[in-house]
């Protein structure tokens, strides 16, 4: 049995309490997760080219009204 599937046979044994106390954690954890993802992405890049773009883009009228 590989590591997922010992996990996978644990959860089946917590109590309601239990998976509603491992869903909270891991919400919070896989976004923690995917915000590093996002920082590590964009850290370094040169968002100069974006703003610029954009400013061009709504200066020429292409954008929409939310």
């Amino acid at each position: 049995m590989n590591v997922l599937e010992e996990i996978q046979a644990k959860i089946y044994e917590l109590t309601k309490e239990e998976r509603t106390r491992l869903r909270e954690w891991f919400d919070e954890f896989d976004g923690d997760s995917w915000d590093k993802e996002f920082d590590e992405k964009i850290k370094g890049k040169n968002h100069d080219s974006d703003l610029a773009k954009a400013k061009k883009d709504f200066s020429d009228g292409k954008f929409k009204d939310l």
